[in-house]
Order: C-alpha cells, then structure tokens, then sequence
C-alpha cells in the first residue's frame, strides 16, 4: 500500500511538473528603450519570481493556468502584464517615488529630504550650448540667477547676481564649489563636457555652510566621474562659426543723406550766428568738403555737391570713388572647432574618468579669439570596506586674443565703425580717380587720417591697429583635489578634502607706432606675469543614524583657505621694430612695478539634519569665520541657518491621491556674511604706495584705516512649496526676503582730507524681496515621443534701508543723496536713476527744453548766456535749453527689472531631438549711451542715427528730436531722453539631432551616434535695433564688444 501511494505522489508530481510553462521576455524604459537592470518578475498571487539581467531579460518558469506578471522597480510605475513568451514589458517613470539627488554643501541630499532652495542644471543641457566658459550657459536657466555680459569676447566670463543685489561695493559674486571644495581657477577653464551637474544654491539653508563665502549664492560644480562596468570611450566634434550676435545700431549709411544732415547742421549753426537762409546755404555749401576733407563722388566739384538753395544732394552724384564698409568690412565669419574625447569604466572597487577636450575659437573680428586644451583625470577607490580615496587632477592651458574693445576711444573698432560717417575709406585712395594707393608691398595702405586731415579722428585707423596690435592673455591652471574617508564604528564617517589651484598668468600687449593710440610715443608695450596658489582644506566628520523611523545626520567640521599671489608688471615706448613687441626693441621704461597679495580664512562648522517618517524635515547649521581682511578684534564672524519641511503628500489623508504625486512646503532662516573687498586688503591699517620722483622713491598715502571695519551681513528668510501633478506638472515657489546689514561701503570723503577720497565703513543696509517660480511640464508622452515645457520667472524688488551716517560730502536733498547717475533714499533702490528730465523740444526754435527747479531759476543769471533760452510751461513747469542750468530730477526709473526668467521646451521623437532655450526680462530701464553719441549736434565727421531724419526744422515743428546744429552739445546731454525699457528676448540655443537606432549601431560596434546643428544667440529682440540690456545689472551700457552668435554641426560617438 505505502508503495502504491508512493507512485501515485510521483506520478502526479511529474503531472504537475509538466504543467509548467516557460515564459521569457525584456523589460524596458518607455522614454527610450533602455534595458531595465534588476526588475522584479513575479507570478502574480504567488511567491515565484526572478529579475532582469544586463540587457532587461528574464526567463521564468510559471504553472500553467497563471497568466499574469508583476513587474516593479523603483522609480518607474509598476506594470501587469500577460505572461507570454518572448514579451516586451516598458515601464514608465513614477514621478512620486522618483527622488532627484541633489548636491549641497559638503555632501549631498535629495529632492524630497532637502528644506532649503537650490535647483540644478544637468551637464547635458550645459554641453548643449557652444560656450568657452561655463558662466555663460545659465542665462534664463533657472530661477533666481540672472546673468549679464559686457563683452561677446571668446573666453571672457559672464557675470552673476542670484537673487538680486548682493552688496554695493564688496564684492557680489557668487561662490564656485567644484567637487565639494572652493574654486579659485577661471571658469574658462573648465569645459562643460567636464559637468556632470551644475547646482546653484540660494537660500541660506542651503549656502550658510559656507560662512561669509556664500553670502552671494553658491554654484557647486560637478565634474564627471566614472561607474563601474564596461569601458565606455566618448568622442564628439563641432565645427561651426561665430557671427556677431547683435545688430549694429540703425544708423546712416547713405554717403548722400549723410552730406545732407552734415550740410543742414552747418547751415544751422549759421543762422544761429545772424546770417540769412540763402548767405547760410551758401556757406555750408562751400564749406561742406572743406570741413569733411572727403568727397566720395566722382566728377563732382566740391562746392557743388549740395544745392545752397534745397539742401539736397546734386543728382548727378551717382559713381563712389570708394565702397569701403566701416560698418561691415571689418567684420568675418571666425570658425570655431571643438574636439572631446573621455573614457570612463571601473574594475572591481576602483572607477575612472579620463578626458581631453580641445577648443580653437575664432571670434568675428580680426585678432580675437580664444585657445583652450584641457585635459582631467578623476579616479576613486574604495580600497577595503572602511577606506575610500579620490583624487581629481585637471591640467588647463588657455590663450586669450582680445583686442581693446571697450569704452569711447577710437581704437575701439565697435564704437569706431558705427560712430564714423559712411564717406570715409577704411584704405587711402587717390581723391581724384578713386584708385587705392599702394604700398611698397603692392598692398593697399590703410587711411588713418592724415593725409587728406580727417577731421574725425585723426591718426585713428582701428582695424589697421587691431590686426598689427597685440592684446595676448595665456594662462595654465593646475587643480588638484583629493578626499581620504574613512568609516568607523556603524554610523561615522571621517573624510579629509584637500585642494590646490594653481594659476600662472602672461599678458603681452602691443601698441603699433604705424598709427592709433601709441603713434605719439613709437609705440608702446606691456607685459604682465601673475603667480596666483589657493589652497584649501577642511576636515569633515559625520554621523548618519537611523532609529526607526526617525533618521539623523551630524556633521562638524573645520576649513582652512590660504591664497597667494605675486604680480610683476611693466611697460615700455619708443619701439624700434614697429612688429615686435619685445622690452629688448624698446627705448624707454614708462613703469615697472611689483607686488605680493594674500588672504586667510579659517572656519570651524557644524550641521544637523534630522527627519521623522520621511514627512517632517528639520536642519540647521553653525558656521564661525575669521578673516584676514578685519581687525583681530573684530575678526570672527558667525553665521547659522535653519530649515525645516512637510511632506504632505506622504500623510494619509493625501498618499493615496494618485493626481497629485508631490506636495511639500519648506521654510527657513539664517545669517551670512561678506568680507569680498580685494585680494590683499588690510583695511585695519593705513597703507602707502610709492611713486618715483628724480628717480627716488616717494611715499603716497594710497588706503584710509578702518580699524572697526567688519563683516557685511545678510538675514536671508525663504518660504516656499513644490507640488506635482498627474506625474506630468511639477511646480516649485519661493518666497525670499534679503536683508543686507553693515554694508561694505567705499565711503566718499570731504575734499579737504586729501588723497584717497574713501575709505571701508559699515553704514548702510539694504533689503531684497522677491519670488521664484519654476514650472516644468511634460505635454506629451509616449513610448516614441515626449514634448517638455519648462518656465521659470524671478521678480524682486530692491530697498535701502539705511543710508551713510555722514553725508556731508554727497549732494543731499529730501533725506537722500547722488551717486553719479543715481539717487539713494530710503525706500528706493540702489539703482534708481538720477539725471535731467528732458521735456521735449521747443517748437519755435527746435532747441532741447530741461527741467529746471524753481529755486534754480535765475532769469537774470540765464540772460546773456549765449545760446541759452528759458521758459515756464502751461502747467508751471521751469525750463531751460542746456544743462549746465537744469536741475537733476528723481526721474522714478530704476535699471531693476520687473521680471525676468527664461523659457524652454525639448521634443524626442523617433530618433529626432530638438530643444529649444530663450531668456527675457520685462521692465527696468537702461542707458542707450551708445544711441545718445549717434544724435548728436554733428562733430564733423560723426554718424548719426537714422532717428536723426526726425529732426526739428521749420515744416516739422512737433518732434522729440532737437534740430541738428553745429557746436551745440547740448542736444545730446545725458538726460531720461535715452533712458530706455531694458525689455528684452533672447533666443538662446536651438539644437536639432539625430541618434541612430541601437540595433543599427550594434552591427558597427558603435554604442551611440548622434548628428546635430546647433545655433547659439541666434536673435536678441529689445526696445531699439543695436541695443543690448545684457550688458549690464545697473542699467548701463557702453561701447562694447557685441555677443558672439554661434552655428556649429556635430558628431557624437560612443563605443
């Protein structure tokens, strides 16, 4: 009997068996495709399972009347599916278990346990972009970070203000933190191929670990590292070229219609002095060419090419002796290339990064460019279970041409070629038959004014000076960093970071003495060495418990930073070979000075970090500085923070709520400090320098003591919230308030006291009030295609909250006083303009009308004055014709933007990318210096604007634009006449490629390959053609070297 059951148990065991099925399939991403590694597979109801593989494969065995799975892996949703052989399974992402790491200070955290507000920007998107320094890449990136540029210069950094104004005269840039330690390197010297992820922290929960060196906001920079596994070797390469990327101003470039205004403006000037209409065309008729020198008509006798009577050019004045293009000939197309090769991989504990990327970038004008080869090896090990150690070493070498370029002097080609008329030749012709004079070479020679008496800028040719001048600025930049951790115990960490950035600098200028600004002298040189070491260090211990569900960080910690630098500068004239630059082909030593400079901090820090059930977050931190810069007994400074958040999404009543996958709110508090006032500042004592006098020394006092001067602080409150929606919406608000205490402030001094005319105070305060909000959206998701809008907006408002005790040496008047173009008070913000008020133009005499008060009104001071008039409007209103007897107004403008944020949208679709970046700003005000020199009274020689065409005269009596008239300069004064709307729009970056599906690529052996065209700075729309806001937070704008506009094609390889 016992046998017989004995078979009927393993026949029925054997039965049971045979039932069985086996079933294999892959599981996938559903965005792109990607094998899910270590997906759970499970018989659903039952205990049977298994999980993906490398390549997201599985094979299970399963009873024959199951027919479901459960397929599940964190972060993406969870999918059933029928069990079938040979299926293919994709899963989507699952936004609410989705946690983004982020990067802080000193450590990392994610998205859901961190109280303060930071957001961050993915290499990728950074490497999306053609720039030769990564400063430039985050204008209309992220809330809170607004950006302005001065210069399209290649290699030249961008400039940085989060969260508004951070100070007035100490320093308001943010800080770098690469890899977790301070960065005292150039930015251009990092490519963004480098970055894995680009963080900016804003509020002081998440910058106050960094003391007084955060006080501005804190950028973290991380380069890549490499993941254990296969090696994978990465080249890419972009050629392209670079464009100028804002238009030039809109002004004359018809010779005829510039002799017209030119001959319009003298015959005004002519009537001014008594003479009849008809003595006063005749006059300027054949004084034309005698004050302009050139004639660019053929067969026209000077003293007929305007007709005395109507002012208008003779029609017969058709042939140009020359077609030289100041406007547009000294312009080109530069290429730009770029090359990247990395290799990244692991064997057993040990990972790997190694990359080489190198840069060739040639701007739009001649003799600039910028030269970068940089090369970085990033290596980890965890050499047993309780060592772990790094090190990051990245070698740069830089070379900078960037020829003078800013500021109204001639030899500045962007104010030269705009500001000169259109009847002047770039090369010198012979005026009678137009034909270019050679040299000895056969080459055209350039015109510098000279021979034919220019009137306008005379011995001046900038494109000639630029191509022979040299403006050359190389650079090698060595950083070292590297961390030993140790873990003890269960729950400690002990890790030990060390840095050193080592900068070695050369400047080579070069004047030519062929002609520009050095002719007087035979030209002239300088050359410049800097020797620049940081060194940085901090000793960091962490504990990192859990009990139950209550979860605690500690850290404490101490930093040490030690900067060094060592300067030697000289210059030299009288060159004997006009084409080297060398002091030993020069005559005469002009200087030759040297210097050393140092700074110390030195900080002891602490942070707690505890949270309860993964809902409720709670941290704060202590952070005590001392400075070299103050004092010993004012020295130390200290700063803390704290913070706190509330998940809400993860309490009951709200969890199972599938349409909204994120609910938090967070607040915090805390103080920073600044003491950025210049590398080797001791402003506790007096300092002297020495001038030279018969060839001995001789002291100058150059720095006023401060002795009591300390540390700027900054209270800094944020309040805010994230939400998600639908897994689709995710939109993020904050709240900031920063008040800035014991500004550092260059305070002006009464005259009497001599020479310097400031010193360092702690006299006023200020307060910045604003609100961030991010949107990010996912319109369209399907397995083949995804379309993502993102939004972020920034507005804030600026107060001063105290001014200066003493103002005894400002002009002062209702309970504020003048800073250059701006008004200071109580209430108003640091950038509030202060200037005349244009009323118009006055429709009897086509002259301009100012603002007078009434107490400055003094008929019988103005009568006598040549050229002045002077009236009271309809509505009471003072008013005079120059500004030498106006009265600055409160004009109730401020450089302030109203807003200002950016716009993105990317669309993946069937191997096709395409994405999209802009930026904007709505509101503010900004000074068109540059528009104002172009409507002008009419230098001989001078541009105008073609606004200039709407001009008072005697039939159009009702404009804004005075009459053109020799010798009035008041025409043009500075005044809100050229305040203008700082609104703008910027197309940013448009990238359109294309990746080759993995099955075509795997028969080449290829992993990746990816084809793409990408324009940067491709359109800037603002209130007048020419016009750039970006130049500048203040509200000021110069004669600067436009914005690069970049158009590259690319390959991307991967193995």
């Amino acid at each position: 009997m016992k046998k017989l059951m004995l078979l009927v148990c393993l026949l029925t065991a054997t039965l049971a068996y045979g039932q069985n099925r086996q079933i294999s399939g892959t599981v996938l991403t559903m965005e792109d495709d990607e094998p899910v590694i270590g997906a759970s597979i499970l018989v659903k109801g039952t205990t049977l399972g298994t999980i993906t593989d490398v390549d997201g494969k599985f094979s299970i065995s399963i009873p024959q009347e199951a027919n479901l799975l459960v397929i599940t892996y964190v972060g993406l949703k969870t999918v059933e599916a029928e069990a079938k052989n040979g299926m293919i399974v994709r899963m989507e992402v699952n936004a609410a278990e989705l946690d983004e790491v982020i990067m802080t200070a000193y450590g990392q955290s994610t998205k859901k346990a961190f109280t303060g507000a930071a957001q961050s920007v993915k290499g990728e998107e950074l490497q999306k972009l053609q720039v030769s320094n990564v400063s430039q890449s985050l204008e209309g990136s992220m809330a809170g970070v607004q950006v302005s540029s001065s210069s399209g210069q290649p290699g030249e950094s961008a400039s940085i203000r989060i969260r508004g104004i951070g100070s007035i005269s100490a320093s308001q840039k943010p800080l770098i933190v690469v890899d977790g330690i301070p960065y005292e390197g150039s930015l251009n010297s990092i490519p963004t191929q480098d970055i894995a992820d680009l963080t900016v922290l804003k509020d002081a929960a998440a910058n106050s670990m960094y003391g007084a060196r955060g006080s501005n906001g804190v950028i973290l920079i991380t380069t890549k590292k490499g993941t254990s596994g296969k090696v994978e070797v990465n080249f890419e390469s972009r050629i392209g070229g670079n464009m100028r990327g804002v238009p030039t101003y809109d002004i004359i470039s018809n010779p005829a219609d510039y002799y017209e205004m030119q001959w319009e403006a003298q015959r005004n000037s002519y009537l001014a002095s008594g003479y009849s209409y008809l003595s006063a065309g005749v006059y300027s008729t054949n004084d034309l060419i005698n004050n302009l020198s050139y004639n660019i008509y053929k067969g026209i006798p000077d003293n007929q090419l305007i007709d005395p009577t109507t002012g208008r050019i003779n029609p017969n004045a058709k042939e140009l002796k020359w077609k030289d293009s100041w406007a547009k000939d000294p312009f080109q197309t530069g290429l730009r290339q770029e090359y990247v090769f990395n290799l990244s991989g692991g064997a057993g504990k040990t990972t790997y990064y190694l990359s080489a990327t190198y840069l060739d970038e040639n701007s739009y004008i001649k003799n600039s460019g910028f030269d970068r080869f940089a090369t970085r090896a990033n290596i980890e090990s965890e050499v047993t279970k309780w060592f772990k150690a790094g090190i990051n070493l990245a070698y740069s070498h830089t070379s900078q041409d960037a020829p003078d370029a800013g500021g109204g002097n001639y030899s500045n080609i962007f104010f030269f070629s705009q500001s000169i008329a259109p009847i002047y030749p770039i090369y010198l012709y012979d005026m009678t038959t137009g034909e270019p004079i050679l040299d000895s070479e056969g080459k055209k020679r350039y015109d510098f004014g000279t021979e034919y008496n220019r009137p306008y800028a005379g011995e001046q040719n900038p494109l000639a000076t630029m191509i022979a001048n040299i403006y050359r600025y190389t650079m090698d930049n060595l950083s070292l960093r590297g961390f030993l951790e140790f873990s003890f115990l269960k729950d400690f960490k002990f890790r030990v970071n060390a840095s050193y950035d080592a900068l070695n600098l050369n400047q080579t200028e070069f004047m030519t003495p062929i002609g520009g600004d050095a002719l007087s002298v035979n030209g002239q040189g300088s050359k410049a060495t800097q020797r620049v070491g940081a060194l940085n260090t901090n000793q960091l211990l962490t504990y990192d418990g859990e009990f139950g569900e209550h979860d605690l960080n500690v850290l404490v910690g101490h930093e040490y930073k030690q900067d060094n630098a060592e300067v030697l500068y000289g210059s030299m004239s009288e060159f004997l070979d006009p084409a080297n630059p060398e002091f030993s082909n020069a005559g005469k030593i002009d200087n030759l000075t040297s210097y050393t400079a140092g700074y110390r901090i030195q900080s002891f820090l602490s942070r707690v970090e505890y949270d309860y059930a993964e809902k409720y977050y709670f941290s704060a931190s202590y952070r005590c500085d001392g400075s070299s810069y103050f004092a010993p007994k004012v020295r130390w400074g200290s700063f803390w923070s704290v913070g706190a958040s509330w998940r809400m999404k993860e309490e009951s009543w709200l969890k199972d709520v599938e349409q909204i996958h994120n609910l938090k709110i967070k607040a915090s508090y805390g103080t920073q400090g600044n003491d950025a006032i210049g590398a080797g500042s001791s402003p506790y004592f007096d300092q002297y320098s020495i001038t030279r006098v018969d060839g001995k020394p001789s002291p100058v006092f150059s720095y006023r003591s401060n002795p009591d001067l300390t540390w700027e602080k900054s209270n800094n409150f944020n309040i805010g919230f994230e939400m998600g929606l639908f897994d689709r919406l995710d939109i993020e608000a904050d709240f900031f308030v920063k008040e800035t205490k014991d500004m550092l402030y260059a305070k002006p001094l009464p005259i009497s006291d001599g020479s310097p005319a400031w010193k360092y105070t702690n006299e006023m305060d200020m307060r910045n009030m604003g609100i961030e909000v991010q949107i990010d959206a996912t319109l369209l998701k399907t397995r083949q295609v995804k379309w993502d809008l993102g939004l972020n907006l920034t507005a804030y408002k600026n107060a001063l909250t105290r001014l200066p005790l003493d103002k005894k040496t400002l002009i002062e008047k209702d309970g504020g006083y003048q800073a250059d173009s701006y008004w200071r008070s109580v209430g108003g913000s640091v950038y509030d303009f202060y200037d005349y008020h244009y009323l118009g133009v006055n429709p009897n005499s086509g002259l301009p009308m100012y603002t007078v008060d009434e107490e400055d009104y003094s008929p019988a001071d103005f009568d006598g004055v040549k050229g002045l008039e002077y009236g009271q409007m309809e509505d009471g209103t003072y008013w005079v014709s120059q500004t030498s007897y106006a009265s600055r107004q409160k004009l109730g403008k401020s450089a302030i933007p109203e807003v200002y944020g950016g716009i993105s949208t990317s669309l993946e679709a069937y191997g096709f990318d395409l994405s999209v970046q802009t930026a904007f700003q709505i509101g503010g005000y900004v000074y068109d210096s540059y528009y104002a020199s172009l409507m002008g009274s009419g230098e001989f020689g001078s541009n105008w604007h073609k606004d200039i065409f709407k001009r008072w005269t005697p039939t159009n009596t009702t404009t804004s634009v005075p009459k053109v008239q020799n010798n009035t300069q008041n025409i043009s004064e500075a005044s809100d006449r050229f305040l203008i709307t700082a609104s703008y729009f910027s197309l940013r970056n448009i990238t359109l490629g294309y990746t080759f599906p993995k099955k075509w690529m795997e028969k080449a052996k290829i992993r990746s390959l990816r084809l793409y065209v990408v324009g940067d700075n491709l359109a800037l729309a603002s209130a007048r053609k020419g016009l750039d806001p970006r130049q500048s937070f203040s509200g000021s704008t110069g004669y600067n070297y436009s914005a690069l506009c970049t158009v590259s094609g690319g390959i991307s390889l991967g193995f």
